[in-house]
């Protein structure tokens, strides 16, 4: 069931799925997750406030390289993007803090005499605050914010313009298998219209002590991101994970060609979610897994996109081919 907030100012509106909703799949996913083998939880749960605000810590080390990148390729292309998508709207998948985005907003900002942007989040302080500086900065804007999670809830999505750019940045899609990044693009292309485009943005394999450094950043921000998912669950959940036992542990898997994040119990030690009447008994060196980010190369990330019925139509990269951006299309006669 859809529920549309009080925060509608004329120039924007957030719209979002029921906080219970919300809950049960949390319950769910947590559940499921910690009585797998290994255990495993899924990070769109980083993204509290808190997280959310790490993030941008992150963001901004000198190890993780992979905003600055991105950030990069779409200040030397987002006039040509724009030019070339032609857009009434922007649409942002995870869209967070939106700064990224901002680049284009601002290219498409410098071509139409008016612009819509969705930006879909798990975080609904995110969305507000990020509304709220871009509202600010500019008057042509109008948001239609969706607060939810969008691998679940895009049944309740609505996009009424006549032309719009999807993005999905962050190099996100690497969080999914294979099989789930199909499924995700395609629900995507089922979503677009003719008329719309796809801007996805993906990190590549490279240096393997590159990679690492950038999961385990000196001033230790992407540790406590990762600890961050216990108060996360503590919360939600009336659990009594205590961040002291675990430590953040993250590296490069060769083999499945990803960087692997995990929670390491210190400890043997038992925990209890009590809203959900679970208690989970640990090992010392046991492990949760909390994210896999793939990394691709241009083939790969190719074979994804024309697997769920893409055209890729521009493609950009930086400097050594370290991150890409690929600008697709798709016709309604693709989609079977």
């Amino acid at each position: 069931m859809q529920e549309t907030a009080q925060l509608d100012t004329g120039r924007f509106q957030l719209n979002r799925l029921s906080s219970d909703q919300h809950l049960d799949s949390l319950a769910e996913d947590v559940r499921h997750g910690l009585m797998s083998v290994p255990r495993i939880l899924p990070p769109k749960y980083f993204y509290d406030e808190r997280g959310s605000k790490l993030f941008d810590h992150i963001c901004q080390t000198e190890e993780y390289y992979l905003t600055r990148a991105e950030s990069t390729l779409l200040k030397r292309h987002a006039d040509e993007i724009i030019a070339t998508t032609r857009p009434n709207a922007i649409v942002e998948y995870g869209s967070g803090t939106s700064e990224k985005t901002e680049i284009l907003i601002q290219a498409a900002n410098l071509q139409y005499d008016w612009l819509y942007y969705l930006p879909l989040d798990v975080c609904e302080e995110i969305l507000v605050e990020a509304a709220d500086r871009l509202i600010e900065r500019f008057p042509a804007l109008s948001i239609d914010a969706w607060h939810g999670d969008f691998l679940d809830g895009m049944d309740h999505f609505k996009n009424s313009h006549e032309r719009s750019l999807y993005t999905f940045l962050g190099s996100s899609l690497g969080n999914h298998s294979e099989k789930e990044a199909i499924g995700f693009l395609c629900n995507v292309r089922n979503t677009i219209k003719d008329s719309d485009w796809f801007l996805l943005g993906v990190d590549m394999v490279k240096d393997h002590a590159i990679l690492n450094a950038a999961y385990n950043d000196s001033r230790g921000y992407t540790a406590e991101f990762n600890l961050n998912l216990l108060n996360v669950l503590n919360q939600a959940l009336d659990g009594d994970f205590n961040k002291k036992k675990f430590k953040h542990h993250a590296f490069f898997d060769t083999e499945n060609s990803r960087i692997e994040m995990r929670l390491q119990s210190c400890c043997q030690q038992a925990v209890t979610l009590r809203d959900i009447d679970l208690k989970i008994e640990f090992e010392e060196g046991e492990h949760i897994v909390t994210e896999y980010s793939h990394k691709y190369t241009a083939d790969s990330i190719q074979q994804l996109l024309s697997k769920a019925g893409f055209k890729p139509q521009n493609i950009y990269t930086g400097k050594n081919n370290e991150f890409m951006l690929i600008l697709s299309s798709c016709s309604k006669a693709d989609k079977g």
